[in-house]
């Protein structure tokens, strides 16, 4: 850095308030601005450093100036001797900006300020997931330890009312403890605090009432149908010996082994959980709890923009569900339960065909019809996991494995192999446009864009490359994969073809009468079904031959199917009477509910047995009691998290 010297005129006046032994000359030209300066952060405290500039004269005395972000949060000022070129700023507010200006005073005045900005953390972290459960004159407490690498105890304070009856010292160790001789009928609040060398965590608390006792807690009372409920036993309930393994068993038929339980309902009314309990002495003890649980909360939500061509896609535990808002520009994310948005994630250009695919872990990848082609990775919370720049528009869907692994194509035939992580694996300059990426079961990785389809290993060899020429339909999920089978819509009446997975050989092509054909999906036996935009609907068979074709209106645009396990295909109409239509396997046609609006996306049967579609500003879900088919590829992405992978 060049020597700066604050040059003012002779005529100038400076005045500093705060530090009255500061006199200020009228003119100077050997006030050296500092050469570094460097914050970082504390508990309640900054560091700074900084360095002067080489070769010049020590000042007199440095001012340090800071000012908090928060307008109700107090700033400061100190002098500093001119030995010192480091100090901690103590008493600060913690997750409070902070800026820090430094200047150097010389016999002539101040140099010019060098800033630096920082936010102190608080390092005292509180133990979470606190959780009480009430016995007879006792209640049992757990939680779970903070992360931190710092040394700390627990202490546990018992109050009944505002009176302190019990403070119990617990080991780093522990993550639970028994509180006994309570007395029943008496509320108790429990405050659990951690103990650090340098202060105390926030307390996390919570209250419990001992006397008759619950040998089954759930963490929600009134479940509704499909909600998660996860059931814990009570240890003061089962006081027998040490526990060497437990088991719950549910009215569905359903059971699991794990300490809790994590379990949903499929119908309404009262159900029946039992827990049997082994202790270490080879005894069982036994006991069951009755829970009631409610119908659907909602089955409309408004104000989400419009979703064209974007199917909606479920987390892994099925309780979140999201959809990319071509007009809002947004990924949403929509609590499956109550219908109420929990974030929504802002991009610069907007995903019009490319719906989002769920990963095993839960994050969600989606690409945008930017120049630059950015594709995004984002966490179940909503913050930005990691992104990249694909070269050009992403529209079609990526492709999730099971093992994390990451398929992306954007047009011009950039195509992308990325970890979990972020780290690229490996990538192929194809061409055309984007049009479609699928996983087989073996891991071959499919690339479909408007000039053919392409196999790749995982590792990235090539498998095969385009036998001819195939205008596979841009922007969506145009190619599924069923018995061995490849299957691509085409554009321009061409209908849908069917490649061999093994060799890349076109089997059959089945061409249509009016234009673009969307979204394949395919049964069990290797039937394809796919929409014809502004035309018919197609179910053609693994031979190619026909085996329905539904032509009631020209009422489907971007719209595509799903499966149910009753042999049924579920669609929704673009135009007028804008039904949601139900198939049957010998293709008879049947209208479900009428939506009333129209809907430009294909639909999604969800883990709830409800089929979710988009209309022009709102989600929509309709309860059918049936589950998705099993086999094949029966809607779009593959299964209700749009993963695009068998594998």
């Amino acid at each position: 850095m060049k020597k700066l010297a604050l040059l003012l005129p002779l005529v100038a006046l400076m005045a500093f308030t705060s530090c009255n032994d500061i006199e200020f000359p009228h003119a100077t030209s050997d006030r050296y601005q500092l050469e570094t300066l460097k914050a970082t952060a504390g508990d309640g405290c900054v560091t700074l450093n900084w360095a002067d500039q080489k070769d010049v004269a020590n000042p007199l005395q440095y001012l340090v100036i800071w000012t908090a972000a928060k307008s109700d949060v107090q700033g400061g000022e100190m002098l500093v001797t001119p030995d010192k070129k480091e100090i901690t700023i103590d008493n600060l507010v913690n997750d409070c900006s902070y800026t820090f200006s430094v200047q150097t005073k010389y016999p002539s005045g101040l140099s010019q300020k060098l800033t630096a900005s920082c936010t102190p953390k608080s390092t005292r972290i509180p133990a979470t997931n606190f959780k009480v459960m009430a016995g007879d004159k006792r209640v049992f407490v757990s939680w779970t330890a903070p992360e931190t690498g710092l040394m700390f105890t627990y202490k546990l304070d018992v109050l009944a009312g505002d009176q302190l009856v019990k403070s119990m010292d617990i080991s780093t160790l522990e993550t639970s403890a028994l509180v006994e001789q309570l007395t029943n009928g008496i509320e108790y609040t429990f405050n659990l605090t951690c103990v650090y060398a340098h202060g105390n965590s926030p307390a996390v608390s919570a209250k419990a009432t001992p006397g008759e006792i619950s040998p089954i807690n759930a963490s929600i009372e009134n479940p509704r149908k499909f909600e998660m409920v996860t059931f814990e036993y009570n240890p003061a309930y089962f006081v027998s010996g040490e526990i060497a393994s437990v088991e719950w068993t549910f009215d569905d038929g359903s059971s699991v082994t794990t300490p809790a339980a994590m379990h949903c309902f499929g119908t309404t009314g009262k159900h029946t959980v039992t827990i049997k309990v082994t202790y270490t002495n080879g005894r069982n003890e036994s006991a069951s709890t009755q829970i009631t649980v409610g119908d659907f909360s909602w089955s409309k939500i408004t104000g989400v923009g419009y979703q064209k061509s974007s199917n909606i896609v479920f987390a892994p535990d099925g309780q979140t569900f999201y959809t990319a808002s071509q007009t809002g520009k947004t990924l949403i994310a929509v609590d499956a339960i109550n219908g109420t948005i929990k974030w929504e994630y802002t991009t610069a250009a907007a995903t019009y065909g490319a719906g989002p695919a769920v990963g095993p872990d839960g994050t969600i990848y989606f690409g945008t019809e930017d120049g630059a082609g950015t594709f995004y990775a984002i966490n179940p919370s909503g913050s930005l996991k990691w992104q990249k720049e694909l070269g050009k528009a992403v529209k079609s869907s990526p492709a999730v494995t099971s093992d994390g692994m990451v398929y992306a194509l954007a047009d011009g035939g950039f195509a992308f192999a990325f970890d979990s992580d972020g780290n690229q694996k490996w990538s192929k300059t194809l061409s055309g446009n984007s049009a479609g990426v699928a996983v087989n079961r073996d891991g071959t990785v499919y690339f479909a864009t408007s000039d053919g389809v392409w196999a790749f290993s995982a590792s990235g060899a090539e498998k095969w490359k385009p036998s001819e020429k195939l205008a596979v339909t841009e922007r969506g999920g145009s190619i599924a994969i069923g018995n061995g089978i490849i299957y691509v819509t085409l554009k321009g009446k061409a209908g849908c073809a069917a490649i061999d997975a093994s060799t890349g050989s076109v089997k059959w092509k089945y061409a249509t009468t009016m234009g673009d054909c969307y979204h394949p999906v395919v049964d069990a036996e290797g039937t394809v079904y796919f929409c014809e935009k502004a035309g018919y609907l197609y179910a053609v068979k693994s031979s190619g031959a026909l085996k329905w074709e539904e032509k009631t209106g020209l009422n489907f645009i971007y719209s595509g199917f799903a499966l149910d396990a009753n042999g049924r295909a579920i669609i929704s109409e673009y135009a007028t009477p804008f039904g949601l239509v139900a198939i049957s396997g010998s293709g008879s046609r049947s209208v479900l509910t009428t939506i009333g609006v129209q809907t430009m996306s294909p639909v999604t049967l969800g883990p709830d047995n409800r089929i979710y579609y988009s209309t022009n500003g709102s989600i929509e879900a309709y309860d059918i009691g049936v589950a998705a088919a099993t086999g094949g590829w029966p809607m779009r992405g593959a299964n209700c998290q749009g993963n695009n992978s068998l594998k």
